[in-house]
């Protein structure tokens, strides 16, 4: 085998190996939009998962305040009567 011969074989395999990364690179760059978009749709879970809380923790308040409107109606009729 000659120093060329080698050299040839050097150089292929250095390029296969260059391909070899090039492909993973990529995928890489597909996972990454990937996760990207999954942190997003996440983001959005997140976000109406809080809205919806707030909206029953809100919800829950209002019921004694009305329950407290009532008795002040009702108190308010007693005393006329």
């Amino acid at each position: 085998m000659t120093i060329e011969a080698l050299h040839e074989i050097i150089k292929q395999g250095f390029e296969q190996t260059k391909q070899g990364f090039e492909q993973i690179n990529a995928r890489l760059d597909r996972m990454d939009t990937r996760l990207d978009d999954v942190d997003t749709r996440l983001r959005k879970v997140e976000t109406d998962v809080a809205e919806i809380k707030g909206r029953r923790l809100a919800f829950k308040e209002w019921i004694p305040i009305g329950c407290a409107v009532i008795a002040v109606i009702v108190s308010i009729i007693a005393l006329v009567n």
